[in-house]
């Protein structure tokens, strides 16, 4: 009596194998594409939530202090400044609820988990129709890269806000336009 033998077809050769790995590595590799852009997309629209919180929390203190308006002299510490002409709130960078901080700390977060922003602002009297007024604009301003914060520190100082330009390359605005009393109207 003799054997035939038979091929068995139970196992993988190792083509298939090879073949199998490398589909799922790149099934792999787009998910986590996806999955890194994702979370670059969070942090954008994290960071320009906050930004646009801080400007309208520095609308109400410029409507807050215009109610201290008295005839035509302008309360300080805002409103008195010269008009047609960019300034900033603190001469020092705060976070995403206002507070200003010097350095780092273990209390308040990492320097990764903190956003670090500069806000200022511009004002121009109003005549005619609509004279009682002022018009304002917030501009708050943060860095490309949350973990290159060099040249921030000038930024939010009186003369960097005035002197502030604009490089998509390095800095992120955004800029919310505001109608506040006047005291002279």
């Amino acid at each position: 009596m003799t054997r035939k033998r038979t091929q068995s077809t139970a196992g993988f050769t190792i083509i298939e194998v090879l073949v199998a790995i490398v589909v799922a590595a790149i099934g792999f590799a787009a998910v986590f594409s996806l999955q890194i852009g994702s979370m670059q997309g969070n942090i954008s629209a994290r960071e320009m939530a906050a930004s646009a919180s801080l400007a309208e929390r520095y609308i109400e203190v410029l409507r807050r202090d215009s109610y201290d308006w008295v005839g035509g002299v302008r309360p300080d510490p805002f409103l008195n400044k010269q008009l047609r002409r960019w300034h900033s709130f603190t001469n020092f960078p705060v976070d995403h609820n206002g507070r200003a901080f010097i350095t780092d700390d273990q209390e308040f977060g990492s320097p990764l988990a903190r956003q670090r922003f500069c806000v200022h602002y511009w004002l121009a009297e109003e005549t005619g129709t609509y004279g009682g007024l002022l018009t304002a604009r917030i501009r708050v301003v943060w860095p490309v890269s949350t973990l290159d914060r060099s040249g921030l520190d000038v930024v939010c100082t009186e003369e960097g806000a005035n002197a502030f330009e604009e490089d998509v390359s390095q800095w992120y605005t955004l800029t919310v336009p505001a109608s506040i009393r006047s005291g002279d109207g």
